[in-house]
């Protein structure tokens, strides 16, 4: 189950951006994207960032943890 919904939306000057509602917070919009296809790469990007316990992997933040 997702806690996130995406949109992609085709812009008046030819760009992208993605729509992001989250459960639980105020709907956001990434802008900028030249190409549908960026926009879709942002999305993936963004949902394994949210899905991992560590999305960055770095030993320093395990520490910081106290993992």
């Amino acid at each position: 189950m997702s806690d996130s919904s995406y949109r992609i939306v085709h812009r008046e000057d030819d760009s992208f951006a993605v729509e992001i509602v989250r459960v639980g917070a105020l709907p956001q919009t990434a802008a900028g994207f030249a190409t549908e296809a960026a926009a879709q790469g942002w999305i993936a990007q963004d949902q394994r960032l949210r899905t991992g316990s560590d999305p960055f992997g770095t030993p320093a933040a395990k520490r910081w943890r106290g993992v």
